[in-house]
């Protein structure tokens, strides 16, 4: 009985020695091993597992979102409510650069993408209320692991671009600010809790979107 007990742990051993051939590691996670100096095959294998993660969530993206739109917050008036909704296309990477190997993989993102913004319009005495912009943007994205495949963190970041606000069709340069919660599901998918606050150049008009969105990865 001793002797098999012995075979036994001899193989979990032999087995778990195999575990991380380094002879067949992808030679993509070197740079990576080397950059963080993981040194022990404990260290090695989170960091391909993390690095394994960032990669489902790297890439190319598409978004969509609804909300609600505030209008003119600034003023002491009357505040004006609309149904917003927009859609955004761009690109994010949770792979970190040489200059962040303070940031683990899988854990801190950056993406930049293209948004569309707009709002449904309300007739009143000055004329038809409405919201429309097109911008670029700019977050960073934190994600914490809460359990397997799942992350969740915050957003946080800016944009620019053209807006046509309140009664006017006339296009003017927009400044815009972004903060919010998402939700990473499985790499790929990504739900989001966005508040945007929105101002010209001048401040002389500021409105804000809160909104919730999909996003999938690529």
């Amino acid at each position: 009985m001793l002797r098999v007990f012995a075979q036994f742990f001899l193989f979990v051993g032999f087995i778990y020695a195999q575990a991380l051939n380094y002879g067949s590691l992808d030679p993509s996670y070197y740079k990576y091993i080397k950059l963080y100096r993981s040194a022990s095959d404990e260290e090695v294998s989170k960091l391909i597992g993390n690095l394994d993660e960032a990669r489902k969530k790297t890439g190319l993206f598409l978004g969509l979102s609804v909300g609600g739109f505030s209008n003119d917050i600034s003023s002491s008036s009357q505040k004006d409510h609309l149904f917003g909704y927009g859609a955004k296309f761009g690109y994010q990477s949770f792979l970190p650069s040489f200059f962040e190997s303070i940031f683990y993989p899988n854990y801190v993102g950056k993406r930049i993408y293209i948004q569309f913004i707009g709002s449904s319009s309300k007739e009143e005495a000055l004329g038809r209320l409405s919201f429309l912009s097109v911008g670029i943007n700019g977050d960073l994205l934190i994600d914490l692991p809460a359990w397997k495949g799942v992350g969740m963190g915050v957003i946080v970041g800016a944009g620019l671009g053209n807006m046509a606000h309140n009664y006017d069709a006339d296009s003017e340069f927009m400044v815009m600010l972004n903060t919010g919660l998402g939700l990473s599901l499985f790499g790929h998918n990504r739900l989001e809790l966005e508040f945007k606050i929105i101002s010209d150049k001048n401040v002389d008009w500021m409105g804000s979107l809160f909104s919730v969105g999909y996003q999938y990865v690529f």
